[in-house]
This record gives C-alpha cells, structure tokens and sequence, in this order.
C-alpha cells in the first residue's frame, strides 16, 4: 500500500492562504491604476493646481496603505516591528515636509 498525502497544495488562490487571495491583489492592483490614471487626467486636463495638488496627494496616501496592507503583508501578525518602523518615518517625513512648507 502506498502512503499518499491527504493534504492539499495551496496555490495561494484561496482567501485563507498566507499571503492573500490573487483576486484581492488584482483588485488592489487596479484601485491603484484607476488613481494613477485620475491623477494623470487631472493634470493633463489643465485643472487648476489648488485642485489637483490635494487630490493628488490624498490619492498617493491612499495608494501607499493598499501597497503596504496587500503586498506587504501588514495586516498580518508579526509584522508589528517593520510597522512601527515604517509609520515613523511616514511621521518624520510629514512633520519635514511641514516644517518646509510652513517655515517663514
């Protein structure tokens, strides 16, 4: 008699894998074109820059959170310390670019 395994490979296309389903990449993946796409609209439309500029950067925080949730895994456990790591310097660097900004 053979000893055949009775576990199944995961193919990384199931929601309970470790690194996500392919479907929530690829959804994830196309938020992020759609906002690129905005972005390059509203520039290339000739919208005014006290519009375009916000807007922007709120789509590019947006972007940032659904690369650093989906593809880099933090939402899940363990990943405490590289969070820790990458939410302060997201904070130095706010706090740079405001001091720039608002210094006389």
């Amino acid at each position: 008699m053979t000893n055949v395994p009775t576990e199944t490979h995961n193919t990384g296309t199931e929601s309970g894998s470790g690194h996500g389903s392919v479907r929530k990449h690829i959804i994830s993946f196309a938020i992020m074109i759609l906002f690129t796409v905005i972005a390059f609209a509203m520039v290339g439309a000739g919208m005014s820059p006290t519009v375009v500029i916000p807007v922007i950067l709120a789509l590019a925080v947006i972007q940032v959170i659904l690369q650093l949730w989906d593809f880099m895994h933090l939402n899940q456990k363990g990943h405490s310390f590289p969070t820790l790591f990458i939410t302060s310097g997201a904070l130095l660097g706010f706090i740079f670019v405001l001091v720039l900004v608002l210094w006389p």
